[in-house]
Formats: C-alpha cells, structure tokens, sequence
C-alpha cells in the first residue's frame, strides 16, 4: 500500500519520468546500453565512452558517483547528464542538514549575501588540524 501510493506521487511530481527512464539508463551502466538509447545530444560521447577501456575498468573499480565526477572533464556532457540526475537521487536527509547549516550560518547577526564558502566548511566531514595551524604560525 505504502510503495504504491510513493508510486503515485512519485509520477504526479514527475509525469515524463517512463520516458526518460530509457535515455537514463546508461548512468548505470554505460558499457551494456545501446547508443540509441541516450539522448542525442550525447551519443558522439557516450560512443566514445563505451568504448574506452580504461573507463571500463575504472567503472567496474569505482563508486557511479566517484566514476563520473572523474570523466567529467573527459566527457563534460554526458558526465554532466549522469551527475545531474544522480544527484537528483541523494537522500533527502542531507538537503535538511545543508538548509539547517544555511540557517545556522545565515543569520541576523551574520548576515552576508554570499554564504558559498561559510557554507561549504559548515557541510564538510573533514576536520581542520587546529593544532597543525596553531604550531605553523
């Protein structure tokens, strides 16, 4: 009951969402589709992609996401594609925790109209070596 229901709302918010399905498919894997089933727009890339053996091997090592933010420079417009749609997949807990630390960082007594950077060290997981800092100075 429940899954149908996510089903339903799922094709209310995006209707074209069976027809895209197909050109999306290569995101998953881009050495099993068929260059007739991406869009055109990319298929002189995703030619080039298939058949690339380094990016093979490299698929079949690295994480999807990890795999196309490293052919992104490679291949800018079917990479770009891949990662616009996967990150339309990421869970929705780390946009409530990106909007919390906006909210935090963006306050009346700090207010600034570009928060990018506050932002960006506020959201990562990597720690700063204080003491490092403090010993180089």
């Amino acid at each position: 009951m429940h899954l149908t229901d996510l089903k339903t709302e799922f094709s209310r918010y995006f209707p074209d969402i069976d027809e895209k399905c197909e050109a999306w498919k290569f995101i998953r894997n881009p050495f099993q589709c068929e260059v007739t089933d991406v869009l055109d727009e990319v298929q002189e890339e995703f030619l080039e992609l298939k058949f690339n053996s380094p990016a093979k091997e490299d698929f079949k090592e690295l994480d999807l996401e990890i795999f196309w933010i490293k052919y992104f420079h490679v291949y800018p417009l079917i990479s770009h594609q891949a990662l616009w749609i996967l990150a339309m997949c990421l869970d929705p807990h780390l946009y409530e925790a990106a909007f919390s630390m906006l909210v935090a960082v963006k306050n009346k007594c700090r207010n600034r109209p570009n928060v990018e950077r506050d932002l960006r060290c506020a959201l990562s997981g990597i720690q700063p070596c204080i003491q490092d800092f403090i010993a180089k100075k």
